[in-house]
């Protein structure tokens, strides 16, 4: 990083060394201290149990296709079970907002970044907004002091941005087969990486015209009671499901398409099997193995193709692969856990795209600056998660495979149907001979 820093000359070192300090005393705290192990690992599942409410809400209005009878090859609806918690916890989150209880905790953590690390106040309260919120949400905070910002703050935000994920969507990932606490601390461990990245990437050189919190003020939105916010909130998520699920689409036909013509491309010169994932897998191949995964190459190659996925594609294609994986015992669970700490970010060229259309209409006078200092912040917020994948392999000494929840012997309608046919094919036979 040091040597793709725009001005290595200038970096300050206090957030660069706290940075990875703190990102290393929270792995200690959560990941090798078996007290806040357990007690980490409690609060998760508490947090997987609240998410998991909304599950009431979706299954009286979606019915069976939130929780399908057990027939063999057929899974739950994806729209219609895991992406509607989003929609659950915007609602939540907007109520919390308007009783003032996300502001205070957010300036409280934002204040602790900021006498720890240096940081100014606006890329410290929103490297703590990605902790608990999205990448949008978190930089709504924030909104109206983007004009004041210097390039290396605006960096520092989208860096935040790329290093973690919502905490909306833990449940989709753990519908995946993701560990719940390997998520959290993922998220967690990565605030404070992701700003000690950024200011490696991108040294402050300016003064900040905003470097103290008390200069921040976080109002509560326009709505009358909580009962309004509670019905906006819902609403507003709606617009955010919808994007998933139209970029979920797009990405999954333009993948299939590039490994069509790769795959074609690739038996013309004698290669059978080529694709996206293949090519990728090459790419990231280096990357995973300095990251520790195992002495197994098969291994590390998978690895390597679901970060080279997460990046070309987006972190919920990853790790749908991955709970494939993990379900054919392709992967062992130190493999699986470093995977699921590497993918733990929205670093990847689809977010990019939504991050240049968030800022740029927040700021439409600054749209070039955004854009020049995307790629690098893409590539900081990448950098962070892999680091935090590399402190949790060194830290966790028992892995575990979480895995897809297991369901018993499904129903096979094609098994039934060839029985049912013999059957009838039997009773003909039987009644033609007795003619």
């Amino acid at each position: 990083m040091y040597i793709f820093s725009k001005s290595p000359s200038r970096i300050r070192w206090r957030p660069v060394i706290w940075g990875f300090f703190v990102q290393f005393i929270f792995g200690l705290l959560i990941l090798r201290w078996e007290w806040g192990a357990w007690k980490f690992s409690q609060i998760s599942q508490l947090i997987v149990t609240f998410l998991s409410f909304a599950d009431v809400g979706s299954h009286f209005v979606y019915g069976f296709l939130t929780n399908p009878p057990n027939i063999c090859k057929m899974d739950t609806v994806f729209a219609f079970s895991y992406l509607q918690i989003i929609i659950y916890c915007g609602a939540v989150v907007a109520v919390l907002f308007y009783f003032g209880i996300i502001q205070a905790v957010l300036k409280w953590m934002g204040w602790f970044m900021q006498i720890s690390l240096g940081t100014t106040a606006p890329e410290s309260l929103n490297a703590c907004g990605c902790v608990f919120l999205g990448i949008g949400e978190s930089i709504f905070l924030i909104k109206p002091y983007l004009i004041k910002m210097t390039p290396s703050e605006i960096h520092a935000v989208m860096t935040s941005g790329f290093s973690c994920i919502a905490g909306s969507l833990f449940v989709a990932y753990i519908g995946f087969g993701a560990c719940p606490s390997y998520l959290l601390s993922a998220t967690v461990m990565s605030a404070p990486g992701s700003l000690a990245c950024s200011k490696l990437l991108f040294p402050e050189t300016k003064k900040s015209k905003l470097s103290k919190m008390d200069q921040l003020q976080l109002d509560k939105g326009p709505e009358a009671n909580a009962l309004e916010c509670l019905s906006n909130g819902a609403v507003a998520a709606i617009e955010i499901v919808q994007a998933i699920i139209a970029n979920i689409i797009v990405t999954l036909a333009i993948i299939a398409f590039f490994n069509a013509c790769i795959g074609y491309l690739g038996t013309l010169v004698g290669y059978q099997n080529w694709s996206v994932e293949n090519f990728v897998g090459y790419l990231f191949y280096p990357l995973a193995y300095l990251m520790g995964v195992t002495e197994n190459s098969n291994e590390i190659m998978i690895v390597a193709k679901l970060m080279g996925i997460k990046t070309v594609a987006n972190e919920f294609v990853a790790y749908q692969h991955l709970g494939q994986y993990v379900t054919d015992n392709a992967l062992s669970p130190r493999s699986a856990m470093i995977a699921t700490y590497a993918l733990c970010g929205f670093s990847n060229f689809q977010t990019l795209g939504i991050v240049l259309a968030i800022l740029g209409s927040m700021v439409p006078t600054r749209k070039s600056l955004i854009s020049s200092l995307a790629l690098r912040a893409l590539m900081a917020g990448s950098i962070s998660c892999f680091m935090t994948a590399s402190l949790a392999g060194v830290l966790v000494e028992n892995p575990i495979h979480c895995g897809r929840a297991e369901r018993p012997p499904c129903f096979d309608v094609e098994k039934f149907q060839n029985i049912s046919n013999f059957f009838n094919f039997a009773n003909i036979t039987t009644a033609h001979n007795e003619l």
